[in-house]
């Protein structure tokens, strides 16, 4: 197995960018289990013979179709030849690390070396399109098949890993035969096969920001509007999620983005998830209630006497009684 960097300056391998791939569309999810952005490192396995498989294990975010099948190719000089291969499997999830049925299939995919290959077609005169169903949850299997053998000469192209492999993710058809788990096998990463799906998006399932600053995966968009939350859109994971908001920091009477925790860090009012300015803001509201009572008066005293930046109402960083006076007069002029 060959590490190889891939560098956009070099015009070679550009992620995503190859002229032979199409974009995703609008409703359009990519499911991977890699990590390769563009600039990032790949290892080449010219180690198939003919017959055998490289196969990801996937899950769909949503109800939907899978309309388009996408494998990274590449060899150590990126100027092969296109490669004739046997076909593109798509397995039920099975028993890992043997697939389930057939789901669908399509024979004889080219290859060009350099980059992302993009399928939307089932046939060579692009007249019958993907149409996979799958459902919100459900785990598939995408598999290329090796119709000519590479291992022979480490200079040929082949399917590329990242760095990194997971368990339960990636499998190998050994000899054509016997399905085994790439990282037993010693292969450095996940392999770089995505499937695209169309998603409806009423069932697609993504990451949620909360009211509370938390964030919640597997849930619809119908379900962030009914907890008062913010959907990240179909697929989204919280792990690639930041819950931003807008934060008013009294201290220097500025309205920025932060999330819940850095804003509590300086001293702020935080509106919410997706909240976009402090227009609302009321000084006065200690508690952000929106009502002037014995609280906020409680509220503030606490924060004044624990010298806490929010209560540093005139922003020259010392406690006194001139922002327990701005406090008294913004109270006495209630709120908006």
């Amino acid at each position: 197995m060959f590490q190889l960097k891939l560098r956009a300056a070099a015009g070679a391998a550009l992620l995503l960018s190859a002229a032979w791939s199409s974009p995703i569309l609008a409703d359009e999810v990519s499911v991977q289990n890699d990590s390769l952005v563009d600039g990032g490192t790949v290892a080449i396995c010219p180690c198939f013979a003919a017959g055998e498989e490289a196969a990801v294990w996937l899950t769909s975010p949503c109800d939907g179709n899978i309309v388009a099948i996408q494998i990274f190719w590449r060899s150590l000089s990126g100027a092969s030849a296109q490669s004739l291969q046997d076909e593109i499997i798509v397995y039920e999830a099975g028993n890992f690390p043997n697939p389930g049925a057939v789901k669908d299939s399509f024979s004889g995919p080219v290859l060009t070396d350099g980059g992302l290959n993009e399928y939307r077609y089932k046939d060579e005169n692009q007249t019958i399109p993907i149409s996979i169903p799958v459902t919100a949850g459900e785990e598939f299997v995408v598999s290329l098949k090796f119709l000519t053998s590479n291992h022979t000469d480490p200079t040929l192209p082949s399917i590329v890993s990242d760095s990194g492999c997971q368990g339960g993710k990636n499998t190998v058809k050994v000899n054509g035969s016997t399905w085994t788990n790439s990282c037993a096998l010693g292969v450095s990463g996940d392999w770089v096969i995505r499937a695209v799906i169309d998603c409806d998006n009423a069932n697609a399932l993504g990451a949620v920001c909360l009211p509370d600053g938390s964030c919640m995966e597997g849930l619809t968009e119908e379900d962030a509007i009914a907890l008062d939350g913010v959907w990240n859109g179909p697929g989204s994971a919280c792990v690639d999620v930041v819950c931003f908001g807008a934060c008013f920091i009294p201290a220097t009477e500025q309205c920025v983005q932060f999330d819940l925790a850095t804003c509590d860090l300086v001293g702020g009012t935080w509106f919410g998830p997706g909240s976009a300015d402090c227009a609302s803001i009321c000084i006065a509201d200690f508690t952000g209630d929106g009502n002037l009572d014995f609280f906020d008066v409680s509220a503030f005293l606490g924060a004044f006497n624990a010298m806490n930046p929010s209560a540093d109402l005139q922003a020259d960083g010392v406690f006194n009684f001139f922002d327990i006076s701005v406090f008294l007069q913004a109270y006495a002029a209630g709120c908006p």
